[in-house]
C-alpha cells in the first residue's frame, strides 16, 4: 500500500489518540473502500494478513468499525465526523474522571511554578492552551510562523474582549489588537537569529524560549511573578525601541502592559 502524505499524517495523529499504526492504517483504508472483506482490507492497508482480523476485532470493540453479513463478513468504518465525536466524548469523559481523581490528591501547587516545555509542537500546544484561558490581557513577542498557528485561539480571545498586544520583528499575515512589527523578512532574519517567543497572560503566566521546529526545542512555562515581570518588561522595551526607530508614540501600546498603566513612560525617562 502506498500511503500519501495526508494519510500518513492521519495515521500518525490516530496513533497519538491511542490507535496503533495497524489500526490507523486499517481505518484509513476502509474510508477509501467499504464495505470490504478482511482480505481486501489487508491488501489495501498493508497490514499483514495474520494480523488483520485481530485488528478488525479491536476496531469493532472500540466502535470504530462495524461488520455486516457473513461468508464473507465485510466491514464498514465510522465516518470521520463520527470518529471525531467519538474521540471528543471519550477524552472528555477521561478528563472528567482524571480531574475528579486529581482533586483527591494532596499536592502543593507552589512546587509547580516552573515547567520545561520539550519540543516545538508541545510549545505550540501550551501557547494555545494558555491563550484559551486568558481573561484580560495577552502580550506576545512572536514571529510570523508561530502566530499563524495561534490565530484561532487569538480570534477567540478577541471575542472574549481580551486585550492583545503583539510585537514582532517579522512581517505578519494578520494583526490582533495592538500590533507592532518591523516587517522584516522571516527567512532572511532566520539566517541571523533563531526564532523565539515570549507570551505573558494576565500578568500571571509566562511562556518563553526557542521556537525552532528542529528537534530539541526548549522553552519554559512559569507562574513565577519575578520571571513574568522580566518577560513583560522585555516586550515593553522592544515596543519602546520600535517607537523610537519607527517614530511613533509607544505609550498607548506600552501602558496596558504595565501593572501601573497610570504611569507615563515619558515621565520616567530622563529629559534630554
Amino acid at each position: 500500500m502506498n500511503i500519501n502524505t495526508t494519510e500518513k499524517e492521519i495515521i500518525d495523529l490516530l496513533n497519538e489518540f491511542g490507535l496503533p499504526p495497524n489500526l490507523g492504517k486499517t481505518y484509513v483504508a476502509l474510508l477509501s473502500n467499504n464495505p470490504a472483506t478482511g482480505y481486501e482490507i489487508c491488501t489495501q492497508s498493508g497490514v499483514p494478513r495474520s494480523a488483520i482480523y485481530s485488528v478488525l476485532n479491536k476496531l469493532e470493540a472500540l466502535g470504530i468499525v462495524n461488520s455486516i453479513g457473513q461468508s464473507p463478513k465485510r466491514y464498514v468504518p465510522i465516518p470521520p465526523s463520527g470518529l471525531l465525536e467519538h474521540f471528543s466524548q471519550l477524552h472528555s469523559d477521561r478528563i472528567s474522571l482524571l480531574t475528579e481523581a486529581m482533586e483527591n490528591l494532596d499536592t502543593n501547587d507552589t512546587t509547580f511554578d516552573f515547567w520545561h516545555i520539550h519540543g516545538y509542537r508541545n510549545l505550540i500546544l501550551k501557547l494555545r492552551e494558555s491563550i484559551s484561558k486568558a481573561k484580560e490581557k495577552i502580550f506576545l513577542s512572536i514571529w510570523a510562523k508561530e502566530l499563524i498557528q495561534l490565530e484561532k485561539e487569538l480570534e477567540s480571545a478577541e471575542k472574549r474582549s481580551v486585550a492583545i498586544s503583539i510585537f514582532s520583528f517579522t512581517k505578519l499575515n494578520k494583526e490582533f489588537g495592538n500590533t507592532i512589527s518591523y516587517n522584516l523578512d522571516e527567512d532572511k532574519l532566520t539566517q541571523v537569529w533563531n526564532p523565539k517567543v515570549i507570551m505573558v497572560r494576565d500578568h500571571e503566566i509566562t511562556i518563553m524560549g526557542s521556537a525552532s521546529s528542529k528537534t530539541g526545542n526548549r522553552a519554559i512555562w512559569t507562574n513565577n511573578e519575578a520571571i513574568t515581570e522580566i518577560a513583560t518588561n522585555h516586550i515593553i522595551l522592544d515596543v519602546t525601541l520600535a517607537g523610537q526607530r519607527m517614530q511613533f508614540d509607544p505609550n498607548p501600546l506600552v501602558q496596558p502592559m504595565m501593572k501601573r498603566p497610570d504611569l507615563n513612560l515619558d515621565d520616567m525617562l530622563p529629559k534630554v
